[in-house]
């Protein structure tokens, strides 16, 4: 499905454009990501954030290669 956003403060739209390249992402993917997270009705839990945070650090040991961020980004970060 298409969708399209009319009048779009400049203040927000140069706010998104900065977060979407933060993250790597393209506008259209940002915003999708936005509204995801905004919807999903899975809350976390920050222990259980910590904990998988702590389990990424161990598992790089504290070094992230261009190919574990790319293997991360092609599985939605679930590999993480």
């Amino acid at each position: 499905m298409n969708m399209s956003l009319k009048e779009v403060p400049d203040s927000l739209h140069g706010q998104l454009q900065a977060r979407a390249k933060q993250n790597r992402r393209s506008l259209d993917s940002e915003i999708l990501f936005i509204l995801e997270t905004a919807l999903s009705s899975e809350k976390i839990i920050k222990e259980d954030f910590i904990t998988k945070a702590r389990l990424a650090r161990q598992k790089f040991h504290g070094h992230v290669r261009e190919t574990d961020l790319q293997m991360a980004k092609r599985a939605g970060r679930s590999c993480l």
